[in-house]
């Protein structure tokens, strides 16, 4: 069973030793009538998963949690929380640890060249309206190399420190609350994640699924498309994709 770990305010917190995904069980809360704002954390997933259904390492000693939202958005908007969090986050971590944590298109955190963290978004509308919203969120805080894939890195191994998880799920948390009102000014939450951008001005590529595009990042749109200036100079609008940043 979960120990609530907070309910101030509107905030509920259930912490867990061990769960197949936190999103998972966020979501069959949110059908069961759960409030708006609880958060379901857990040590370790055994199931959890990132943009395209790809496997989300998680083990312990990172931050591996999922937010109930009842955002008042048409669902056409929704893509909005991702950028908000993503913002949020990173001002957190910064704040918490004093690293320059940056932004990468489309949910990704990252340190230097390799990923911190992601952000993955589930949700249920009714309408043209969401119902609510998972927002999972997984952060590689405590991990050393080995717990890590390829490609990863954590807090500890940028910093050599170790640091306090709830401390540091606090801190996150209380950042996306506070910008929550931004929910209303999409082009400040999307003017906000460009100047974090990791790729902002620099030539990427971009992997579709049928194509690949490659250019000069050239901005975010305000419905969260990426907007690459090819090389024969027209503006190609991603709004899916990996996204890598070329080297020459």
């Amino acid at each position: 069973m979960p120990r609530n770990l907070s309910t101030a305010a509107t905030l509920k917190i259930l912490r867990y030793k061990r769960l197949q995904s936190t999103n998972a069980t966020a979501y069959r809360l949110a059908q069961q009538s759960a409030p708006e704002w609880t958060v379901v954390v857990a040590d370790v997933q055994t199931k959890g998963r990132g943009r395209g259904g790809n496997k989300w390492e998680s083990p312990s000693g990172g931050l591996w949690f999922s937010i109930l939202l009842r955002p008042n958005l048409p669902s056409r908007r929704l893509f909005l929380l991702q950028f908000l969090a993503a913002t949020a986050m990173r001002d957190a971590i910064g704040n918490e640890t004093g690293l320059d944590v940056m932004l990468k298109w489309p949910n990704d955190l990252v340190l230097g060249s390799a990923k911190l963290g992601g952000i993955l978004i589930e949700s249920k509308t009714q309408g043209e309206r969401v119902s609510f919203a998972i927002l999972g969120i997984g952060l590689n805080v405590n991990q050393g190399k080995a717990q890590l894939p390829s490609g990863a890195t954590s807090l500890h191994m940028i910093s050599g420190k170790k640091y306090d998880l709830s401390l540091l799920l606090r801190a996150i948390l209380d950042q996306i609350r506070s910008s929550f009102d931004n929910l209303s000014h999409p082009s400040k939450i999307m003017d906000e994640w460009w100047r974090s951008s990791i790729h902002r001005s620099l030539r990427v590529q971009v992997t579709l699924p049928k194509d690949t595009v490659t250019g000069i990042s050239r901005a975010i749109d305000e419905d969260g498309s990426l907007l690459i200036e090819t090389d024969d100079h027209r503006i190609r609008r991603v709004n899916e994709g990996s996204l890598r940043i070329l080297n020459d």
